[in-house]
């Protein structure tokens, strides 16, 4: 087994060209999600193939990674990856869409073994120790640690080992088609339109005031306009403590040398005056809008609203107990709590209840058989029109 670190696109084309011959290789990505560098960025792809260990450098300048997207998007080669939900967000935010990807995190849930970290079940399944993890070191750094290529390279290395493993025991209870389903659901799902970088959340408006808030949502769009001119994270330009004073408070600016939380580089007269101007002109904007300066930016339930939320939890918490609950427990005794986790969580009831996403069709014909014989009627939930997740 080699490993070789690929950093041009002739080296590149020639790994493509041995991966085109594959018909499975494992992978995983090293990103930074807005942690050292604004934004949802690519620092790394790890590949092997069984044979050969490819560490791709989507960072250098002489290489072009969209090259790699065609083999990723193969259905005819399987990717075999371990809790791939976020890396897959990135591959689609890129225009990659991967194609037939096995995911160990599914497999193990099926199986019954508690969540864990890749290295613990490496450990706990086939008896593999790997090195101490590098996953929240600086992966934008070049040249990059020895110790974090070996973690990069660690990542992928036992992965087809692990499935190996991971098939037997499935095949033993008898549930390779349901992590075949399960699976075949990443082939489906589009994160392409997904904001990866939201600046403003819900709970940032607390207590605001409605003219408060204007001032703290255009205020943020500000800083993040800032955030990406300096290739930095928001948190890192301005913390949100001080948007939230600037925002209750607006004369608290005239203080902007001594605020903390502030990137040391704005810390001068001249971005002073600019986010000052900014700043009167949201005021303006708030002011022209006549926005309320005592009513709450977080909207609360009329009466009614009210009364229609509370009848249709007690729905629902009447339906869970009463049809999903003694499902739950057979789940356990036949499978395990962690399988029952995985296939009918609290939150995953509800959805059913609703109507909300879609459900697999080993997961209908399990529920219905278990229904048959608790005597129980989910065709109210299993059959009707499902939205797509």
């Amino acid at each position: 087994m080699t490993i070789q670190y690929i950093a041009d696109n002739s080296a590149l084309e020639e790994s493509i060209a041995h991966l085109n011959t594959c018909t499975e290789f494992s992978i995983d990505l090293e990103f930074d999600k807005n942690r050292y560098r604004y934004g949802f960025n690519l620092c790394l792809m790890q590949i092997f193939t069984g044979e050969q260990c490819f560490l791709i450098d989507p960072l250098s300048a002489d290489l072009t990674i969209e090259k790699i997207f065609p083999v990723l998007a193969n259905p005819n080669i399987q990717k075999i990856v371990f809790a791939f939900g976020e890396d897959l967000r990135l591959l689609h935010s890129l225009g990659c869409f991967p194609k037939n990807l096995y995911d160990l995190d599914v497999a193990t849930s099926l199986l019954n073994y508690a969540p864990a970290s890749l290295t613990n079940l490496l450990a706990e399944i086939i008896g593999i120790e790997v090195g101490k993890s590098s996953q929240q070191s600086n992966w934008f750094q070049r040249p990059l640690s020895e110790q974090q290529i070996n973690y990069a390279a660690e990542d992928v290395l036992y992965l087809l080992t692990l499935k190996e493993e991971l098939l037997k025991q499935a095949k033993k209870a008898k549930i390779t088609d349901w992590i075949t389903q399960e699976n075949s659901i990443f082939d489906t799902l589009d994160y392409s339109d997904e904001d990866h970088n939201p600046i403003i959340k819900e709970k940032d408006k607390k207590d605001l005031s409605v003219f408060e808030w204007h001032i703290f949502t255009r205020l943020s769009e500000f800083i993040d306009t800032v955030a990406q001119k300096y290739s930095k994270p928001n948190y890192q330009i301005m913390d949100k403590k001080v948007l939230d004073q600037i925002s209750r408070n607006p004369g608290k600016i005239g203080q902007w040398e001594k605020l903390p939380g502030i990137y040391r580089k704005l810390k001068n007269d001249q971005f002073k005056k600019e986010i000052s101007g900014v700043l009167e002109e949201i005021i303006s904007e708030a002011e022209q809008k006549n926005l309320s300066k005592t009513e709450k930016a977080e909207t609360s339930f009329t009466k009614e609203e009210y009364l229609a939320f509370r009848e249709e939890q007690r729905r629902i918490n009447q339906i869970k107990e009463e049809v999903f609950i003694p499902i739950q427990q057979r789940i356990v005794e036949d499978y395990g709590k962690n399988v029952k986790s995985f296939l009918l969580s609290n939150r995953q009831i509800k959805e059913i209840i609703t109507g909300e996403g879609s459900i697999p069709d080993y997961k209908k014909s399990l529920f219905q058989n278990y229904a048959e014989e608790l005597n129980l009627d989910v065709s109210p939930y299993l059959n009707s029109e499902k939205k797509a997740s």
